[in-house]
């Protein structure tokens, strides 16, 4: 939910990632920052970096990017977020063209990722959902039963674990969402919803 802050409307995204709040601009920024979160390969996420001075029609032009994306492998990236019906434009890309090349001279290549790369359901419903159980610190005793099930079953589907142990959904999502936040449990976010009976399986 945002906020008024400088006559912005500013995000706050609670990464335990970064061990921080990640404060975003826009709504884009604040959904990019789900698939940041639960993305083995970055390593943290920033918003709002340093800027630097870009050449353009002769004018040397201040540019700030919307993130730094730093990778566990040491690959530093800038990326910018538009919305699709934005950037075709031939201003925009010619700017973005000058952006891009001072970019690389600093050493990082700036992305554009669009709206249609960030809003993809189901996974981006999905990475909500994990992240409303991101608080759930340790792991409890009916965790480490259900943790066990998953393990010696191989594949689970939600339903049947939570009947199984005759858990109400509200208590089996909490417990089994926040393994899967942990990392300890798999599903496929990609193309099955959580909020419905997706297949769980080990990720020990």
């Amino acid at each position: 939910m945002g906020y008024s802050f400088n006559n912005k409307n500013v995000f706050k995204f609670a990464s335990a990632k970064n061990s921080d709040v990640v404060m975003c601009e826009s709504s884009l920024e604040f959904d990019a920052c789900f698939h940041h979160e639960y993305n083995d390969e970055i390593e943290s996420f920033g918003s709002q970096p340093e800027g630097f001075k870009y050449q353009f029609n002769g004018k040397t032009l201040p540019y700030t990017p919307d993130a730094l994306i730093k990778y566990k492998n040491g690959i530093e990236v800038y990326h910018e977020y538009k919305p699709y019906s934005k950037i075709s434009s031939p201003l925009f890309r010619e700017k973005f063209k000058a952006k891009r090349t001072a970019s690389l001279m600093l050493g990082r290549e700036l992305i554009l990722v669009t709206d249609r790369q960030i809003r993809i359901n189901p996974i981006l419903n999905n990475l909500k959902l994990l992240h409303r159980y991101s608080g759930v610190y340790g792991v409890n005793d009916i965790q480490q039963k259900l943790l066990k099930c998953i393990q010696q079953t191989g594949m689970i589907k939600f339903n049947d674990i939570s009947h199984q142990f005759n858990l109400p959904v509200g208590e089996a999502r909490s417990f089994l969402y926040a393994l899967i936040h942990k990392g300890f449990v798999k599903a496929d976010l990609g193309s099955e919803c959580l909020s419905e009976n997706p297949t769980l399986w080990s990720a020990l």
